[in-house]
């Protein structure tokens, strides 16, 4: 089975928007799962951290309870020719 597309196939994009319900606690905790933050030396992760709930804990849109971080899926469709 082959895979992959044709270079210079048409392509269909779409776009969908959505959201994700969110704590600062969950978000922080999202953030820490992400590469680049578990290839970070434990100090310099745990101070990005902190640094990055201190400014959730102080903006009115994320200090209380949940709140809706918006998201975009991108979606790209080929056909095989």
């Amino acid at each position: 089975m082959e895979v992959g597309v044709e270079v210079g196939a048409a392509a269909e994009v779409g776009e969908f928007g959505h959201g994700m319900a969110r704590t600062a606690d969950s978000l922080l905790a999202t953030i820490g799962t992400h590469s680049h933050l578990l290839v970070m030396e434990q100090a310099e992760r745990a101070r990005l951290l902190a640094r990055t709930g201190d400014f959730l804990r102080s903006q009115t849109e994320t200090a209380y309870g949940e709140f809706t971080l918006p998201m975009v899926t991108v979606v790209l469709r080929t056909r095989r020719r």
